[in-house]
């Protein structure tokens, strides 16, 4: 008998994961439990924007924001929430809080346009405090970038001021980001939008109008 096709065959862990369900089922219930936790980030943001003014473009959704999910950041599935939310080609003005399996959240300033300036020079005067909640800046080609490290990030430390503002000259964006990963309480804990908020309040000095 003559085969039409001679594929690969399959290795026993491949064979494993194929009889094994439970992944996929705990990922429908990790999502599902993502989706309800941004929905909550996503109330608790507006009503704090509420009360603030911002350095930003006319035009930014400070109320509704976009809740996303998908299937394929280098591979794997991520939920997203932003909020404020303002993307166009020539400016951008968002906070967006990223899980992404298999790395973690993270949440991030992205901000792009022509108050650009601004916003560097007080991530200058406020790097201090911000180094002490961990959060690092943006150095790749563009701000979708999610990954964090070296050719990815760079730490608000001393030591990294010369590559800080070599990156100011080559870049049209400022993203300072904080990373969370998945055994930090605060998402074992199910407080995710605690410390998206918590974030987002330590990144305002830089865009309160």
């Amino acid at each position: 008998m003559t085969h039409l096709y001679a594929g690969e065959g399959y290795a026993d862990d491949e064979l494993d994961c194929l009889s094994d369900p439970r992944p996929f089922l705990l990922r429908e219930r990790v999502v599902e439990r993502l989706q309800k936790s941004f929905d909550q980030l996503r109330r608790r943001l507006a009503e704090h924007l509420r009360q603030g003014t911002y350095l930003a473009p006319t035009g930014v959704d400070y109320s509704e924001g976009k809740i996303g999910v998908g299937e394929h950041l280098e591979g794997l599935p991520y939920v997203f929430v932003d909020l404020p939310r303002f993307l166009e080609k020539e400016a951008t003005f968002t906070y967006r809080t990223l899980f992404w399996w298999g790395h973690g959240i993270s949440f991030s300033l992205i901000l792009e346009g022509g108050h650009l300036g601004e916003y560097r020079r007080r991530l200058l005067a406020n790097r201090e405090i911000l180094s002490m909640l961990d959060v690092e800046v943006a150095i790749g080609p563009n701000a979708w970038d999610w990954s964090k490290g070296e050719g990815h990030t760079l730490s608000l430390t001393p030591s990294n001021e010369a590559a800080l503002l070599r990156s100011f000259r080559e870049q049209s964006y400022l993203k300072c980001v904080r990373f969370l990963e998945f055994r930090d309480p605060e998402f074992r804990e199910g407080r995710v939008d605690e410390a998206a908020l918590y974030t987002f309040q330590a990144f305002e000095p830089l865009i309160l109008g």
